[in-house]
């Protein structure tokens, strides 16, 4: 009897196409849920000073599209894409600080793991954000002689770069923090720094509480806040 060697070949190849496509599925499975690198379906609630509704959507184990948005309007979407090396993310945000100014940035960076320069971190999981910025808005400023405020508008070319990272203590709480410096245009310079702790309820169900201080030439904000994500 003649083997069907054409058969066998075509159903080698399907079985090897399934195991490359599942491999990566399961490797994002296996990280922890705070792993910027993690390509996932999740959906969220967030409150500091108002309410925040937020959400990711994965298209297979390397693509996914991020969104946010808030009670005032301020909001941010994105794209993101996950190499062997590291993950790249397209961003559009939108943001209004204490002083009432409102800046708007368009980024393309990402997130490279230390462990893929073979660093070794031992028991923390750290990650090197950078990218390039180009920001502009409406900046209050006070004119003195005349006491009142009036909005100037600006825009800046900058690139960023920080530390991120994240400490497991045991298979629920999750340690986090991070820090970035930005330089750009005009003298343009800004550090954003966050904090928080995060409790896993289950597989797929996480708590968190959170801080964050962001100061550059548009304005100085501070938040502290708790948030909920499921993830599918």
């Amino acid at each position: 009897m003649d083997f069907p060697t054409s058969r066998y070949r075509a159903g080698l190849c399907a079985c090897l196409f399934s195991l490359s496509l599942a491999a990566p599925a399961l490797a994002q499975q296996e990280k922890n849920p705070e792993d910027p690198t993690k390509i996932a379906t999740k959906a969220g609630v967030s409150y500091s000073d108002e309410l925040s509704i937020s959400g990711s959507l994965a298209f297979g184990p390397v693509t996914k599209l991020n969104a946010r948005v808030s009670e005032s309007g301020q909001w941010s979407i994105g794209a993101s894409y996950l190499f062997s090396f590291a993950i790249l993310t397209f961003s559009a945000a939108e943001n209004e600080f204490d002083n009432g100014s409102v800046q708007t940035r368009y980024s393309l960076g990402g997130f490279v793991p230390l462990t893929a320069m073979g660093l070794k971190t031992g028991k923390w999981q750290l990650f090197s954000p950078f990218g390039y910025t180009y920001s502009e808005g409406e900046v209050a400023v006070t004119d003195v002689a005349l006491q009142e405020t009036f909005n100037v508008e600006v825009s800046n070319n900058s690139g960023y770069v920080g530390l991120f990272g994240i400490r497991p203590f045991n298979e629920r709480l999750t340690f986090l923090s991070g820090g970035i410096y930005t330089r750009g245009s005009d003298d343009f310079q800004g550090i954003s720094l966050g904090a928080g702790l995060s409790y896993h309820l289950g597989e797929n169900d996480t708590v968190a509480l959170f801080g964050s201080y962001i100061d550059n030439d548009f304005g100085e904000e501070q938040k502290l806040g708790v948030s909920y994500r499921h993830e599918f």
